[in-house]
């Protein structure tokens, strides 16, 4: 089926796949499988995401490769496509830049979450960081969540040592909010962003499509 078609369909039953956000050759769209999979070569290869070994200290993954890490990956990400309520949505979306897919940005509210604040995280593949490309996907979710959705606060988190993922936070505005140790002993930077601060650092001519049939399933 080709895979627009598939995405349509899909997007009768779960909304968020009809979600689809674009700016300058960078679109975000929900996984299909086929994407999925593309997503998951990535996260098997040996450092495909982060430097060899720190996968547990950056991004609170388990140290796996290969088949096993691909498994793991694809397995979470099925456990996002649940029906969005009022009390908590998810929408993954698969970052193609050139047509390529090169990583993954998500943007939630959780059941414990305040009214209005959604959740944002993204990675790229290790071979793309570096050039901008992960500001440009933030400020694209910041774009649905402050533009249509109507969000009033978004917040992210990042282990101490991720600098990298630390440096795109603070391009698009948030600032640190606390730090927190898990369970695993990793400490994370929790920061935060409003629309105000966003407005100063928004993108132009961003096109986000899909927009209604998601906030009318989120407003219940």
């Amino acid at each position: 089926m080709d895979a627009d078609l598939l995405r349509a369909d899909l997007a009768a039953l779960y909304p968020q796949f009809g979600l689809r956000v674009a700016h300058r050759g960078t679109v975000l769209l929900v996984p299909t499988d086929e994407e999925l999979l593309e997503l998951a070569e990535i996260v098997a290869e040996p450092g495909g995401v982060v430097e060899p070994g720190r996968a547990g200290e950056l991004m609170g993954w388990p140290e796996d490769e290969g088949a096993v890490a691909a498994r793991r990956f694809v397995e979470w990400a099925w456990r996002l496509r649940e029906a969005p309520t009022p009390t908590r949505w998810r929408a993954p979306f698969a970052v193609l830049d050139g047509g390529r897919v090169l990583g993954l940005a998500v943007l939630a509210h959780e059941l414990d979450d305040p009214a209005g604040t959604a959740r944002t995280s993204s990675w790229l593949a290790r071979a793309e960081q570096g050039r901008g490309l992960g500001r440009r996907v933030r400020l694209m979710l910041l774009e649905l969540a402050f533009g249509p959705l109507g969000m009033t606060r978004a917040v992210t988190a990042a282990a101490v040592g991720n600098e990298a993922s630390r440096a795109v936070s603070a391009a698009c505005g948030y600032r640190e909010t606390h730090r927190a140790t898990g369970s695993d002993g990793v400490v994370e930077v929790h920061a935060a962003v409003t629309p105000g601060a966003w407005r100063k650092k928004r993108l132009r001519d961003v096109d986000v499509e899909g927009a209604e049939a998601f906030l009318d399933a989120i407003r219940g």
